[in-house]
């Protein structure tokens, strides 16, 4: 697929490179409920429309692609707004990041159809560089065709792959358009302090200190 899509972007082929930036990426950006500008990270940022436009609405934002030819392409659009632009491969979080600048700092990452043309054995290496790059409270939002064995293009990837690879580390939104998906990064679990662990020597607590078990919170009573 890298040789087929290099070869489309140097002869000016580029029918899913859309004008306007995508709904669901507008309610983030412009909605009720819109982000702050922040930093922004654009993986797989073609011809950089989206780049652009975040950059256009206050975004900080690094654009990156491993075609030469379409950030060659996205970098002679002249567009409001600053827009760092880098060949890299997505899968490889020191190339998207080599300087560490975005590490742990980037609150918006978008994805609109890169993952899904990923070889399903380095989707992992996405999944870490979306992960580290993350600052708490990031929103992650992918476009992605569902998955399908044959036919010209990407191979797909389905929502139950996608959330199986943020596991442990993101938590889906709400669900939006067919082939869109959100995620917000979970909060980091702490490693037990020196005060938390307990001590092997204290008393075992009797099943009666331990409190009534109707005390305790139904699960289905908990929101999430």
């Amino acid at each position: 697929m890298r040789r087929t899509y290099r070869t489309l972007y140097r002869l000016g082929i580029v029918p899913w490179d859309q004008p306007g930036a995508p709904a669901p990426l507008v309610g983030i950006v412009e909605g009720p409920t819109a982000l702050p500008p922040a930093q922004a990270l654009d993986l797989g940022c073609g011809t950089g429309r989206q780049a652009h436009y975040l950059a256009a609405h206050g975004w900080s934002v690094t654009a990156v692609d491993y075609a030469p030819e379409a950030i060659a392409t996205a970098r002679r659009s002249h567009a409001p707004g600053h827009v760092v632009w880098r060949v890299a491969d997505v899968t490889e979080p020191g190339a998207v990041d080599p300087d560490g600048r975005l590490a742990g700092a980037t609150s918006l990452l978008l994805d609109n159809g890169c993952l899904h043309g990923v070889p399903v054995g380095r989707r992992t290496g996405w999944a870490t560089t979306v992960s580290t790059l993350a600052a708490p409270g990031a929103v992650l939002l992918v476009r992605a065709a569902p998955r399908r064995r044959r036919g010209i293009g990407p191979r797909g990837i389905d929502e139950s792959e996608i959330t199986a690879l943020l596991a442990h580390r993101w938590r889906p939104l709400v669900a939006l358009e067919s082939t869109w998906f959100s995620y917000a990064l979970l909060p980091a679990t702490p490693l037990p302090s020196q005060d938390t662990v307990a001590d092997p020597t204290a008393p075992a607590v009797e099943a009666a200190d331990r409190g009534d078990p109707g005390d305790l919170v139904d699960p289905g009573e908990v929101e999430g």
